[in-house]
């Protein structure tokens, strides 16, 4: 029968450190709101770059799933970034690999998807449908620069942490 610690700070984590992440998580959303304009000025920047044209035509064939599968990008990569925060060192490395790759792929999907401005004009019957995309792309993008923040300064504290450690650890001397 395996021992269990009555106190185990990952499961049970006491109200300070619940409070230390909420805060970190509201200075996440915080510095996301501050920067976003920025964002959506790269992603302009991003669209101005050359096209595939193979890819732009596919895409422009089926402008609902091109924008829905926006939404999986947007989706799966502040996911990664999340989960890759409880792995170990080892894995985060991988992670991170693979949190690049889908940002690649995101970034091509965008530059290459119909704009979703174009909505309206496809589907003139739907217009609150155009708009909710809109604003779920605007939301989106918040929250996926929220959880790239967040994971930043969960980093960060991380790693001033350990270096606070190391600082503080005398080195044994041999007698």
């Amino acid at each position: 029968m395996l021992a269990t610690s009555s106190h185990n700070p990952i499961r049970h984590p006491s109200q300070r450190s619940r409070n230390l992440l909420l805060a970190i998580a509201l200075a996440s959303l915080a510095v996301a709101g501050f920067v976003l304009p920025f964002v959506w000025d790269v992603l302009g920047a991003v669209d101005a770059m050359p096209k595939m044209a193979w890819l732009q035509q596919m895409l422009v064939n089926i402008p609902i799933v091109s924008w829905m599968m926006m939404f999986v990008w947007g989706a799966t990569i502040p996911l990664m970034l999340l989960f890759m925060l409880h792995q170990s060192p080892h894995h985060r490395m991988r992670n991170g690999f693979f949190v690049l790759v889908l940002m690649l792929i995101a970034v091509t999907w965008y530059v290459h998807m119909p704009s979703a401005g174009r909505c309206d004009v496809l589907y003139p019957n739907a217009e609150l449908a155009c708009s909710a995309m809109r604003w779920g792309f605007s939301t989106s993008l918040g929250l996926a620069t929220a959880a790239y923040v967040f994971a930043v300064f969960v980093v960060g504290f991380s790693s001033v942490g350990l270096f606070a450690q190391c600082i503080s650890d005398k080195p044994a001397h041999a007698t």
